[in-house]
């Protein structure tokens, strides 16, 4: 098994146990215990913070995952790369600060009638958006070194069980909502504190400049990387925050809490792609630099399989459980069945396209990013213009699934039209077929108390869709992940 497939499977694992408390903090407590409004001002803080680091990196990230390649040695020191990163970050931040500055008085009167609770609590913005782009830029380091799991294990797991601690503190009376906000953005702080103390205990935090290395010619690739890095960088969160901004624009910070909820559901079928691009973004960098295409094109297609397929087993496992899910939400959450269908939806076609993401961010195309997160941005604000007045939070999500959809769709058209690699084959029908056989089970089942019918139903689902794929040998890492798992019981017992 690969260094690919290993970490892979270590990341997804701490991408579903973080998914599940996830699941607790914000589907089973939250609800019960925050207002609508306090989850919201939560939400729309962390993606207001996310969607200005990503202006504020000026586009370095891009820098990072393209030429890396071409700065790595043994030492350690990376021919300053590290100090540079650096030095980039905190002259983004500078410029977020003086755009903060002159931004927030308006953001405070925009929002005082219908987001108090934003206007309230906005001064943790500057903190929360120097946490966010510091981890970032060390976490993208740490993936650059093939070490793509510690920054999931911090982010997607750790994070949260910080966070069901203070749910609880603020639960049981220990502390007001004021110290809860307070110690949700520190425990943001805290992943980054360790990954600096990771990278400084393997030898890898040098922050010594060596502007010699840079060529004329490699100084103007980092220039020319950043300015489209800036661009592209907004794809990567546009429809996992762009979408509870305008939410609020329309709506107000109580649907976005409802919204946040339901969409939370559809983040699930994304979890295995964010694994398997992070730590393929070296590797496929690496390939580039070679142009070894047989490297490419595996890897290409073999993620859009194996997305695919873990994909469709998450949706419909929640396709067969949302009556079960609005069982376990508040009434006022039961409006919002569309939100979770038509975010799953576009995720699975998204998620079908594997890593074509990071094939066109690493090859020379990536200046094309540009142009297609441009058509994205300008399809989600007319969609949303035209959907949330029309539909509310449903019209969110269709703009959010639509936008999604053609995005993913224009990407896997420019990269088998430029390169010949398309993902796609009889096998994708296949896995459709054993999906649908296995809801089509899943539905059969009668309603009967909650907690076995979510056992029950999505053990049935689970079953005939894992055999349907194992048997029929649809996928090449799922089944050889299947087979080692049954040699190493064979062996033990």
């Amino acid at each position: 098994m690969g260094i690919v497939q290993k970490q892979t499977i270590r990341g997804t694992a701490w991408s579903y146990l973080g998914a599940l408390l996830g699941f607790v903090n914000i589907i089973l407590l939250s609800p019960k215990i925050f207002t609508t409004g306090e989850i919201g001002v939560v939400q729309l803080l962390l993606s207001f913070a996310t969607m200005l680091a990503q202006f504020s990196s000026l586009g370095f990230t891009n820098v990072i995952n393209r030429l890396f390649p071409w700065f790595r040695e043994g030492r350690g020191r990376h021919h300053g790369f590290l100090g540079l990163s650096l030095v980039i970050t905190m002259a983004g931040f500078i410029a977020a600060l003086v755009f903060l500055k002159f931004y927030a008085p308006h953001f405070t009167e925009a929002n005082m009638e219908r987001s108090p609770l934003i206007a309230e609590y906005s001064l943790y913005l500057p903190a929360l958006l120097l946490i966010t782009m510091l981890f970032n830029l060390l976490d993208n380091y740490n993936k650059v070194l093939y070490d793509a799991v510690l920054g999931t294990f911090l982010r997607e797991f750790l994070f949260r069980v910080f966070n069901l601690i203070l749910i609880c503190l603020f639960w049981v009376g220990i502390i007001d909502f004021n110290g809860y906000v307070f110690g949700y953005v520190v425990s943001q702080g805290i992943p980054l504190i360790i990954i600096f103390i990771s990278l400084l205990i393997r030898g890898e935090i040098s922050l010594k400049l060596e502007p010699g290395f840079i060529t004329p010619q490699m100084k103007r690739e980092i220039i020319i990387l950043s300015l489209f890095g800036i661009l592209t960088g907004i794809s990567t969160v546009t429809l996992t925050t762009l979408d509870k901004l305008f939410v609020n624009t329309y709506l107000g910070e109580a649907e976005v809490g409802i919204y946040s909820i339901a969409s939370y559901f559809a983040v699930l079928i994304l979890l295995p792609g964010r694994s398997v691009s992070k730590i393929s973004i070296p590797f496929l960098a690496e390939a580039w630099k070679k142009n070894d295409q047989h490297t490419i094109r595996d890897m290409y297609v073999r993620s859009s399989i194996s997305q695919y397929a873990v994909g469709l087993l998450m949706f419909s496992g929640l396709l067969v459980n949302l009556d079960n899910i609005f069982r376990l939400l508040p009434e006022a959450y039961s409006g919002s069945a569309a939100v979770i269908i038509l975010i799953s939806f576009g995720n699975l076609v998204s998620g079908s396209a594997g890593v074509n993401g990071v094939v066109l961010a690493t090859s020379s195309l990536y200046r094309f990013q540009t142009w297609l997160m441009f058509i994205l941005i300008a399809l989600f604000v007319v969609t949303s213009v035209i959907f949330i007045p029309l539909w509310g939070i449903t019209g969110a999500a269709l703009a959010s699934m639509t936008s999604n959809i053609v995005y993913s769709m224009l990407g896997v058209l420019l990269t088998g039209r430029r390169f010949g690699i398309w993902p796609y084959s009889t096998q994708h029908l296949k896995i459709t077929l054993v999906g649908v056989a296995a809801m089509t089970a899943g539905y059969l089942i009668p309603q009967i108390s909650l907690i076995p019918d979510i056992l029950i139903r999505s053990l049935l689902v689970t079953v005939i869709f894992v055999a349907g794929v194992w048997c029929w040998r649809l996928s090449d890492d799922l089944t050889g992940i299947a087979d080692s798992m049954v040699e190493r019981f064979r062996k033990r017992f």
